[in-house]
């Protein structure tokens, strides 16, 4: 006989739930569970990184305002639900040499929906269209700076260094011409996938 996840949690003493049979808010800090449900029981690493860093951009946002129910059952696995594709709400922007664009991982090279230590839910560690994987500090807006999209101190570590080996500034090897200070986005909107204002 299979047991479900929620109701084996609350046989083993793992969840205090409410009579909706939703887990419940017990104490000082709220478990993963407690805030995300049945979802955290399997998915305990991505639902403590919600908690960590405020997840996606809004804490009111729980599982299933993005993984609702699938259209077509099955398609992600028993019992679960739909996984949606960052365009479906974010029309506005553009990716930027993205080997996942058109795919419902488009976006997931630079960004992640399940919470980051960084601005904007930017990957603490980004692959680059060479495969190098490299750490990413993204913690301030400013354009040559420390945490920002050019790196002060360690040139060639910025958010927008990370990957670029061909472009006149701001290299990935650390070389290139000293470029403007301000943040890139504003001649490189994120809108026209980086590239610069007309």
């Amino acid at each position: 006989m299979r047991v479900p996840l929620l109701t084996l949690a609350l046989l083993l003493g793992l969840a205090a739930c409410g009579t909706d049979g939703a887990p419940k808010y017990s104490g000082t800090t709220p478990t993963p569970e407690e805030l995300y449900g049945q979802c955290a029981f399997c998915h305990n690493d991505i639902a403590v990184n919600l908690i960590a860093t405020g997840g996606h951009g809004n804490p009111d946002f729980r599982c299933e305002f993005c993984h609702g129910e699938d259209l077509t059952p099955g398609t992600v696995g028993p019992g679960h639900r739909n996984v949606p594709a960052c365009m479906d709400c974010h029309q506005d922007q553009m990716t930027h040499h993205d080997p996942a664009a058109g795919t419902k991982q488009e976006c997931t090279v630079c960004h992640t929906p399940h919470g980051s230590s960084n601005l904007y839910l930017v990957n603490e560690q980004v692959t680059t269209p060479s495969g190098a994987i490299h750490d990413v500090q993204f913690t301030m807006l400013a354009g040559l700076a420390d945490g920002g999209l050019a790196s002060a101190s360690d040139p060639g570590t910025g958010l927008c260094e990370t990957c670029h080996t061909r472009t006149e500034f701001y290299r990935s090897d650390g070389t290139g011409a000293q470029h403007f200070t301000f943040p890139c986005f504003t001649c490189h909107p994120h809108t026209l996938g980086f590239s610069p204002r007309p």
